[in-house]
């Protein structure tokens, strides 16, 4: 029998002999397949030898086998012409440690769970483990080898780090606290950053009546931390600290009973839904039975099934050649403007009738569409002031025009922009004939509630799925009370219990997804840890270029993963967990350097991609990982650039956060970014916190940058009606200010509202004197200005419309001047003129999005309808001003301080 040691320093033994190798190269092979089993002959040739000719890698192949076999017998080693594996009479430590862990899923519990019996199998695991895998061992000319040599230790490590974490949990329940905690702390020597070790070991150290032990770990965990990452401990950790403190801690645990699970004889297809009959029934009729446009809302807490759910009503849907566009949140994807929506067009553009949805569809759609998507359509808009309710129409058009079915699942987790162009949606649904399914978490609606609360309507349906009870699964099981009791109802833990070969299934979600990611072999553990970190944006080409592996091993490994039914692929071709709590499982079992190490590929593969630098989603992810891997510098840098293209389509939420996420990482232009998340909140209305925002600009800038920040903070107390205050902003801002023009225009407004017509005149006449040769947005701003603030209407009128003209494109000084006009037309009893005017800004308003403005226009049309006796039209006015002053600023301010009038 030959023994191979590969934990700690290779040593190969034969009855007690040491056997020496011809090469290094025998060494390395003999691991690798004790390792990964039999393998081809081309893949260990191109290992080995990656910089020789085929011919030359296999007939070094060849020599290695044949010096290997004179060393250490002809039986050590079988090949054929195909592939070669090592035989029976070859054993290893690294078998003994795996052979051991095996046992401890052969006794009659729970696959976490530890009986008497698994605490000695345990032992023995952790006594094989004598060092790293093939520790001090290398082959310089074969960097494949060496990185696979190198993620098998890692993986190894982790494998005995759970080994520690069960044998200690086995021990404690025993009573053997001195042994378990020896245990943890031969797991701390493996990973000194293990966080869960620490407080396992803290525990531990409390319920053996050793409180200063109990601290002094807690103060280890804290240095190492500190030393090695330079973070706090996570909050959990110092609150157990805490209650360790307070003598406020769980009783010790004792060794669970064996629970036998017996299975029932009852056969069951693990793809067929359990008892969601009634569920099917309805989505199935709402799509053979098609009606105006209507909402059914899939709710329930995770794992109850929403998803599979509508994987059938898909499959349902398109055997009857339905037109369908899906998408789904996720979330680590909250913070990519227009996520979800762009996963809607991607499955539209390869649906099987995109070709007649793109004939049929008006080019302008497309090219606004392609903002957001550039296989859609080329946009030629260039930063032209476009607003949301043009970007809004286009989408709204191409996924309702000729969509029998529009499915978005796990909507909680969808960014704000897409929320709210779906909201669009869902208010003009009844103008068409789609199907629109909505799927998201009870437990998670929260930010949900605009939406929810916009389609309340006549045209929605709810379908809340509710745990299995005993009822639903009697056919199918012999004790359906018993199989409901250790699965809790969740329809996905009830298939597997009912499927699975095991003779023990989990009873929670953690120990389910143990059970699935066991025993993957080190070329699939390594590609599903490159899946953990891509996250939303895994696909095959990133997994291949992040994991570092050539594209066959890529291939195999997903097609077992897939097999293994722990990834899935989505209908845009992209790779995710079947389970999204699988995903951070496997997240975070991957040590803190390997992770840092495939954030920073993750960044460097996804920088390639075509629009990169101009794609918002593209920008922000790359921030991310560049983030995650230390890359601090870049990870700012990328972070401002991302929040500057969600400005650009009108994504103020997250241009807001990823200028923050900017901030925090430092070494960047710090009073930019405020002065930037001063302007997105203004456009949001939020002006209180823009003003804060603003402050702190100023409080970082000096000369001209000092006087913008200055005037801005004017801007804001003025939006909030404290003119005196903004009054004495304007006046700090003069002497530096790079821009005269708006700083004066402003200052007008203000002094106007104070009473102080004379000094508004004043100002105004300044800025139209500043804007005289200057560009024509500056003339137009000034003209609007000095005709609000004049009270000559007659000369108003013609300032205005010069005024208008000058505007030429600008949507935001056409509104201004607009708006002005019509207050003139109404003074001379014109009224239809001034609605007209007010309405054509409205219309402005809404396509920017600007809604501090979009409300005093409602308002300023309401006191127009009013004049004129309308009264129905007026209330509805008002109506819609109210809604949007909600949304604006709170306060008690009435709302005759918004009246556009006053500008």
């Amino acid at each position: 029998m030959l023994y191979v040691k590969l934990l700690g320093s290779p040593q190969i033994e034969r009855q007690g002999l040491s056997v020496a190798a011809d090469t290094r190269k025998a060494t390395a092979l003999l691991a690798y397949l004790i390792v990964e089993g039999p393998t081809r002959r081309e893949s260990l040739a191109a290992l080995l030898w990656p910089e020789s000719a085929e011919s030359q890698a296999r007939a070094s192949l060849r020599r290695t086998l044949s010096a290997l076999r004179a060393a250490m017998g002809d039986e050590v080693v079988s090949s054929d012409r195909e592939q070669v594996h090592i035989t029976e009479h070859v054993r290893a430590d690294l078998m003994e440690f795996r052979d051991a862990i095996g046992q401890t899923r052969t006794h009659e519990h729970d696959a976490g769970d530890v009986c008497d019996a698994c605490i000695i199998h345990l032992g023995r695991a952790v006594a094989a483990y004598r060092g790293d895998f093939m520790g001090g061992f290398s082959i310089r000319d074969a960097p494949e080898f060496e990185d696979w040599t190198r993620t098998t230790a890692e993986s190894l490590r982790l494998e005995v780090g759970r080994a520690y974490e069960r044998l200690a949990t086995g021990l404690a329940s025993q009573g053997d606290y001195r042994s378990a905690i020896e245990a943890v702390n031969s797991w701390l020597e493996l990973d000194s950053l293990r966080e869960p070790a620490y407080r396992q070991l803290m525990i531990l150290c409390a319920w053996a009546g050793d409180g200063a032990g109990a601290t002094e770990a807690y103060r280890r965990c804290v240095a190492a931390l500190s030393r090695e990452l330079g973070v706090d401990p996570l909050e959990e950790t110092t609150e157990l600290h805490e209650a360790i403190l307070d003598d406020d801690l769980p009783p010790a645990p004792s060794l669970r009973k064996r629970v036998v699970a017996r299975r029932s004889d009852d056969t069951y297809s693990a793809g067929d839904l359990i008892d969601r009959t009634k569920e099917l029934g309805v989505l199935f009729r709402a799509v053979e039975e098609p009606e105006s446009g209507k909402v059914i809302w899939v709710v329930g807490e995770a794992w109850l099934g929403k998803t599979r759910l509508l994987d059938e009503l898909q499959l349902h849907a398109g055997r009857r050649a339905a037109s369908i566009a899906s998408a789904r949140g996720y979330q680590a994807e909250r913070d990519l403007p227009y996520g979800v929506v762009s996963q809607l067009l991607a499955s539209l553009s390869a649906a099987h009738n995109w070709a007649n949805i793109k004939a049929n569809t008006p080019q302008w759609v497309l090219n606004e569409a392609g903002r957001l998507n550039p296989d859609l359509g080329k946009s030629e808009v260039q930063n032209d002031g476009l607003g949301e309710t043009r970007l809004y129409d286009a989408v709204f058009r191409l996924i309702t025009t000729g969509q029998n079915l529009v499915i978005v699942d796990d909507l909680q987790w969808a960014d704000q922009s897409s929320l709210a162009l779906l909201t669009y949606v869902l208010h003009r649904i009844g103008e068409t004939s789609t199907l629109l399914v909505l799927a998201h978490r009870r437990d998670e609606s929260t930010s949900l509630a605009p939406i929810i609360e916009a389609s309340q309507s006549g045209r929605d349906q709810k379908l809340v799925l509710e745990p299995l009870v005993p009822a639903d699964i009697a056919e199918l099981a012999q004790n359906p009370e018993d199989l409901i009791a250790r699965t809790g109802g969740i329809p996905a833990l009830v298939t597997e219990a009912l499927s699975s070969d095991e003779d023990a299934f989990s009873h929670g979600i953690r120990r389910f997804m143990d059970s699935r990611l066991a025993g993957l072999g080190g070329l699939s553990q390594q590609v599903l840890t490159t899946a953990a970190v891509l996250n939303g944006t895994c696909d095959f080409d990133l997994i291949r270029a992040t994991s570092g592996r050539s594209e066959d091993e890529v291939v195999e490994a997903i097609e077992t993963l897939i097999r293994r039914g722990v990834l899935q692929t989505t209908s845009d071709d992209r790779l995710e967990f079947a389970f999204a709590n699988m995903e951070s499982l496997v997240y975070d079992e991957i040590s803190r350097v390997r992770r840092s190490l495939l954030h920073r590929r993750a960044a460097s593969a996804i920088e390639q991609l075509p629009n990169a630098g101009s794609d918002g989603v593209i920008a922000t992810t790359i921030a991310q990982h560049h983030r995650e891997g230390g890359q601090i510098e870049s990870a700012a840098e990328w972070f401002v650039m991302a929040g500057d293209l969600a400005g650009r389509v009108f994504a103020s939420a997250e241009a807001i956060n990823s200028y923050r996420a900017a901030l925090a990482l430092g070494g960047v232009d710090e009073a930019r970014l405020h002065r930037a998340i001063g302007d997105s909140l203004l456009f949001l209305g939020r002006f209180s916190e823009a003003r804060a925002e603003f402050q702190q600009a100023a409080a970082l800038s000096d000369g001209p940058d000092r006087a913008l920040a200055e005037h801005r903070i004017g801007e804001a107390n003025r939006r909030l009606g404290r003119f005196d205050v903004a009054v004495a902003q304007f006046q700090l801002a003069q002497v530096d200010h790079p821009d005269h023009v708006t700083l004066f225009c402003d200052w007008a407004l203000a002094l106007l509202r104070l009473g102080d017509r004379t000094g508004a005149k004043e100002k105004a006449e300044h800025a139209a004197a500043s804007a005289e040769n200057g560009p024509t947005a500056n003339r137009s701003r000034a003209l609007t200005v000095l005709a609000i603030v004049s009270d000559d209407q007659g000369q108003s009128r013609s300032v205005l419309e010069e005024a208008l003209e000058l505007a030429e494109d600008d949507p935001a000084l056409r509104m201004a001047a607009l708006n002005a006009l019509a207050y003139t037309y109404a003074q001379s009893d014109e009224g239809e003129r001034a609605v007209a005017s007010v309405n054509e800004a409205l219309a402005i308003a809404a396509e920017i999005g600007d809604r501090h403005r979009q409300a005093a226009l409602w308002n300023h049309l309401a006191d127009l309808h009013h004049r004129s006796g309308r009264k129905t039209e007026a209330e509805r006015s008002l109506t819609e001003a109210v809604k949007l002053f909600a949304e604006v600023e709170p306060g008690s301010w009435e709302p005759e301080v918004w009246l556009l009038s006053k500008w």
